[in-house]
């Protein structure tokens, strides 16, 4: 019986720590591309700079990618380091991000979107990453067909 209620003492105690853990407080200030460096003809690195607020505790992102899609069709796969947020902090942190062209994805066709009239419209961006707190409880994130001139016009 006492091994029954210290396993749910440990179940509350780990769902009252994710809870207080509010993911929609934090939020992106600002954001600066430092350097974009191509690696061969199908690859990039880019290193950016992005201001957080973070009103919460510590909270590591993992596990960060992203797919950028074409009309539907993925042209470009994006993962990103590890990152900690401090808590209650309003912070600059560096972040480095790789990014490989679909191989099915003719990368001539993003030249069309400079000559378009309707910029970024056919593009959407897919994104997932894990959120883990210091005691080690995480939570996955996923965020599907977020049209990415909604993205550039936050930023």
């Amino acid at each position: 019986m006492k091994r029954a209620l210290r396993l749910l003492a440990v179940l509350l105690l780990a769902a009252g720590m994710c809870s207080c853990a509010n993911f929609k407080d934090i939020k992106v200030t600002s954001f600066d591309l430092v350097s974009l460096s191509p690696r061969g003809l199908s690859s990039i690195d880019a290193a950016l700079n992005i201001g957080v607020d973070n009103p919460t505790v510590q909270v590591t992102l993992t596990d960060m990618t992203a797919t950028v899609k074409m009309d539907g069709t993925p042209c470009l796969h994006l993962d990103a380091d590890d990152v900690t947020l401090s808590p209650r902090t309003n912070c600059v942190y560096n972040l480095v991000v790789h990014g490989t062209i679909d191989s099915g994805f003719n990368p001539f066709q993003l030249l069309t979107l400079l000559s378009s009239t309707t910029g970024l419209d056919p593009m959407t961006v897919d994104v997932r990453f894990r959120g883990v707190l210091r005691s080690g409880l995480g939570k996955d994130f996923e965020y599907t067909d977020i049209p990415l001139k909604d993205l550039m016009d936050k930023l």
